[in-house]
């Protein structure tokens, strides 16, 4: 094969979904619960060798002076620890193996809602980030000391059958550690979400700059970028230390007031031997006791962050893996698509957030036929790419529909949809890999056949032998080592691939020279031929004469839908008489004397 790489493919999740309840735990986690708190009983009932030992040792072998005593209990004690420490490993294995079970079951799906979330562009990879925080949590010790905290009030009421006095003193020293905690959660919550936010607006930032490095050297912006990054992580480093410093405060106090009361329990248990009411061996076995009563709340305390940490990455990764779930359900295959476009009330809102900004789609409504090609021109900021984006699903509307074949395009399955479009965006990002493996759009099993096929009809076959070894020539991230021209050449085949029904171009001429001019208009005139229905945003007349009709926006609104040789005959007979020339900075489109720019308007004068 000419190239394979694995890939993950999901449909598109409901923007809806923001508000969903996180979905139910993977099944390897609800069964990891019952297994680790079976390991967890074992393990804090073998807790009990210890003070047990002592228990007999300090209150029958010393006083009857028995070696052979001792030498049995210290045999069973031994092999009981042995037993300990083999449960605690493989409880900690066990742990590991959860967390990789629970990272394996949900990366797919977090990473698929990447592709489709609105911060994908900005690099932002917050579900995975999420995932990570989870999965560290269950293969920490903090979901150990979890499972340990419920068998606290167990070493609690042995206590009070060693001595009452002994019961309420730990008692009050559960009381008191817990009381901490909850003051430790309450004070580190803000800060805590502060610095998370911080952390990721820097990390946000990085990427940016990262991906315009050549600019920024081109520019000499280095200094200016790492000034500016550097006061963004700065602030969240000092955030950082703050919710650290708050959680490392209550920690110490956690600890000292553990070892306080474990000295507590000898001196009072000392005391109480003294009036006779206690044997030597229950002090050891007291304290012992008592310590593993206090040990599980006082690593909650230590590792409350973490645990904090772990709780707000599955409260955001519930509702995006719930939505992405329901949007993988199985969808009914519909019948063979031939491409006819049918758009309905179409409405795309500006993300300012502003009250009463004006929207970038304006209720459009419109058809396409079946192997017709459309031309969308007009000047910056109509609204152009957006409609060429909603087109491929590229983007959900705010309103409104889009139909292929009479079926919204949601409705179609996921095999479907990948035969359904050929989409060239305006900025052709090509992937690492392949050039083969890009064509072939990192299809895991891709024929030989259908990405030369695909490359021949862009007519970047030649274009791609001349690389230095051919399809198997390896390119960076954003295509580098490819000029602007031959990423779009390639990102052409990359569209043809498959054979799909519509084809949707975004300025797909934008770095061509003469002969890759030449190159396009003939794949164009193929892919009439072949009944593909073809969208082309362009600022060339020439090539929208080409096309069946023609289709002008203007300030998000359809200004003009018509033959082509109609509306730009009107565009021709509605300019002014004698241009002024052209400013610089303005593109001018073919034709002498005509700017995008330009005010076009309808026969009798409308807009």
């Amino acid at each position: 094969m000419l190239g394979r790489m694995p890939i993950v493919t999901s449909d598109r999740p409901s923007p809806r979904a923001t508000g969903a309840r996180a979905p139910k735990l993977p099944g390897i986690v609800r069964r990891a619960v019952l297994d680790i708190g079976l390991f967890s009983l074992l393990i804090n009932l073998l807790m009990l060798a210890m003070p047990l030992y002592l228990l007999q040792v300090y209150d029958r072998v010393l006083p009857s002076a028995s070696i052979e005593t001792l030498i049995y209990l210290s045999l069973i004690a031994i092999g009981a620890l042995i037993v300990l420490g083999v449960m605690e490993v493989i409880r900690s294995f066990y742990a590991q193996r959860v967390a990789a079970g629970f990272d394996r079951s949900l990366a797919s799906t977090l990473f698929g809602s990447i592709l489709l979330s609105k911060g994908a562009g900005s690099g932002d990879l917050q579900p995975l980030c999420d995932l990570g925080a989870v999965r560290g949590f269950i293969a920490s010790k903090g979901l150990t000391a979890l499972f340990d905290l419920p068998f606290a009030p167990l070493f609690v009421v042995l206590l009070y059958l060693v001595h009452p006095a002994l019961f309420w003193i730990t008692l009050a020293g559960v009381i008191l550690m817990l009381a901490l905690l909850f003051i430790n959660l309450a004070a580190e919550r803000s800060s805590g979400q502060q610095a998370a936010e911080l952390t990721a607006t820097a990390q946000l930032s990085a990427q940016a700059f990262a991906r315009t490095a050549d600019s920024l050297r081109a520019m000499g912006m280095e200094a200016n970028a790492t000034e500016h990054w550097g006061a963004r992580y700065a602030k969240s480093l000092r955030q950082q230390a703050r919710s650290a410093a708050i959680n490392a405060t209550f920690s110490g106090i956690s600890r000292s007031v553990r070892m306080l009361l474990q000295l507590a329990i000898l001196g009072v248990g000392a005391w109480l031997v003294l009036g006779n009411e206690m044997t030597a061996g229950m002090i050891f076995a007291a304290s012992i006791i008592s310590g593993r009563a206090l040990q599980p709340i006082d690593q909650l305390i230590g590792g409350w962050r973490q645990i904090a940490e772990a709780r707000k990455a599955w409260g955001r990764i519930g509702p995006v893996a719930k939505a992405m779930r329901e949007a993988q359900s199985a969808k009914t295959e519909l019948p063979v698509p031939l491409g006819a476009i049918s758009v309905r009330d179409l409405v795309v809102a500006r993300q300012s957030g502003q009250p009463g900004a004006k929207p970038i789609l304006q209720g459009l409504s419109f058809d396409i036929g079946a192997g017709e090609a459309i031309a969308l021109i007009g000047p910056s900021r109509a609204g152009k790419t957006t409609l060429a984006r909603c087109l491929t699903g590229a983007i959900a509307p705010s309103g409104g529909s889009v139909s292929i074949d009479g079926a919204e395009l949601g409705t179609w399955n996921q095999a479907q949809r990948k035969s359904l479009f050929g989409y060239l965006p305006q900025d052709v990002q090509l992937l690492p890999g392949t050039i083969a493996q890009n064509i072939a759009r990192f299809d895991p099993d891709p024929e030989d056949q259908a990405i030369v096929a695909a490359a021949r009809r862009a007519h970047a076959h030649e274009l791609v032998l001349l690389q230095g070894d051919g399809y198997q020539t390896e390119i960076g991230s954003a295509g580098t080592g490819l000029s602007g021209g031959e990423r779009q050449r390639i990102g052409l085949a990359r569209a043809f691939y498959g054979d799909p029904k519509i084809l949707v171009l975004d300025e797909p001429n934008a770095n061509l020279d003469a002969a890759g001019e030449e190159a396009l208009a003939q794949a164009l005139a193929d892919a009439r031929a072949a009944s593909t229905t073809v969208v082309i945003v362009t600022h060339r007349l020439s090539i929208a004469a080409k096309c069946d009709r023609v289709m002008m926006l203007q300030d998000g609104a359809i200004a003009a839908f018509g033959p082509s040789q109609d509306v730009l005959a009107s565009m021709t007979a509605n300019r002014p008489a004698a241009a002024p020339p052209a400013k610089k900075g303005t593109f001018p489109m073919a034709g002498p004397g005509f700017s995008m720019g330009s005010q076009w308007r309808k026969p009798g004068g409308q807009v």
